[in-house]
């Protein structure tokens, strides 16, 4: 096992090195022992007593939640960037209105790797659910202008459709008919249910703004980050986020199988006002 397959074999066990406070693992992953980490809450974090604190802080939420459970979905593996990407699921339940609904909060990480070793890392999740109301980061990344032109060609279809706010090329054109779209807490819909994830995004005329910032891809998976200008009829404070797309092969080539959202944003992310 090389340095970066050890750095995703820890991810996956990430639930597990939160619980038990493993310094020596989780500082292990970054260059010479030395925590380099942006993530939604805090912002930069660059020492690693304050790392620790923070992995603290996880840990007491974790411990305050219904049932808490990190399923790993896997590594994209790009030149000098490793993808990493788990779902943080728990229940909420309410007596008095007879509510009971597990929720999920995708988690993304993007980690710029030399010599095997994370020397700086972007954490990507819904502060909504974790905070009891949103928090968007400033934006951590420039527009990269020509990204776009040099993403695959089904993915600049789907950017294109999100900014014209076009739900029927997306679904008849983009997305593969039994694909999915994952964002936070009661956003999964798939195949014919994802008309409910897109018109709610375009609903009166409303679209999406992102400004592509950095991307990269292995056979089977692209990785994007971006900034979110507008969601809906008003523009945003630029918020950071991450998407994972899978890509289809073979007869459904030129198809999102998949789309895996994580990020600061707001859409999509005030069905359950606070914990």
């Amino acid at each position: 096992m090389d340095e970066r397959q050890m750095i995703a074999e820890r991810f996956s066990r990430l639930g597990e090195l939160i619980e038990t406070m493993d310094e020596e693992a989780l500082l292990g992953m970054f260059q010479g022992g030395n925590v380099s980490v942006n993530v939604p809450r805090y912002g930069k974090i660059g020492n690693n007593i304050v790392f620790m604190r923070y992995i603290g802080k996880v840990r007491t939420w974790l411990h305050e939640r219904n049932n808490p459970r990190f399923e790993y979905w896997g590594a994209v593996w790009g030149k000098e960037y490793l993808g990493l990407q788990t779902v943080l699921y728990f229940d909420v339940e309410d007596e008095e209105f007879h509510y009971k609904k597990t929720l999920h909060i995708p988690i993304g990480v993007v980690a710029k790797t030399e010599g095997g070793k994370i020397v700086d890392a972007r954490v990507y999740y819904c502060t909504m659910w974790v905070a009891g109301h949103n928090m968007a980061r400033p934006a951590m990344l420039n527009e990269d202008k020509t990204l776009l032109s040099r993403m695959p060609a089904s993915e600049q279809k789907y950017f294109k459709c999100l900014w014209e706010g076009d739900t029927k090329t997306m679904l008849e054109e983009v997305f593969d008919p039994e694909g999915y779209f994952m964002g936070t807490a009661y956003s999964f819909n798939q195949g014919k249910d994802l008309i409910k994830t897109f018109d709610g995004l375009f609903s009166g005329g409303r679209k999406t703004e992102l400004r592509m910032c950095n991307a990269f891809e292995d056979d089977d998976y692209l990785v994007v980050e971006y900034m979110n200008h507008r969601s809906g009829d008003r523009p945003n404070t630029p918020s950071s986020g991450m998407a994972i797309y899978g890509k289809g092969k073979g007869e459904k080539a030129g198809k999102i199988l998949f789309a895996r959202l994580a990020g600061d944003s707001i859409i999509d992310h005030c069905l359950w006002p606070t914990l």
